[in-house]
């Protein structure tokens, strides 16, 4: 079975969370901060990965050009991802996608700290 562009993008974005984890065990965080400078460039990555995965999506359905919701998807993509599912699908398909990338984030949120912990663990 061949993987989709837009699963790639999905793959890629949530090895981001792990690997971000991973190493957020061993750098220090910033002065008076509770995040490391790389947990700042991985939100860039982040919005980076979710406007490409709307405008993958988006040609791989065959819907036109999200246009400005795949731009709201990569600049705020908790809000912008929901819009992008209610603009390109039926509303009952962009619920069950909203609450999919819910699901989505979730689990890449315990990817970061499944990393950060085993790594800690490991380190000790």
């Amino acid at each position: 079975m061949t993987m989709n562009r837009p699963r790639w993008i999905l793959l890629a974005l949530a090895l981001s969370f792990l690997v971000v984890g991973i190493a957020d065990a061993f750098l220090p965080p910033l002065r008076g901060k509770d995040y490391t400078v790389l947990d700042v460039v991985h939100v860039f990555l982040i919005s980076a990965l979710c406007y490409t995965w709307c405008r993958a999506d988006g040609l791989a359905r065959g819907v036109p050009a999200p246009g400005r919701s795949a731009l709201l998807a990569g600049i705020f993509p908790l809000l912008g991802i929901p819009v992008y599912f209610f603009r390109t699908r039926p509303w009952r398909r962009a619920l069950l996608a909203t609450l999919g990338a819910a699901g989505f984030l979730v689990s890449s949120l315990v990817l970061a700290a499944v990393g950060t912990l085993s790594a800690e663990w490991m380190r000790n």
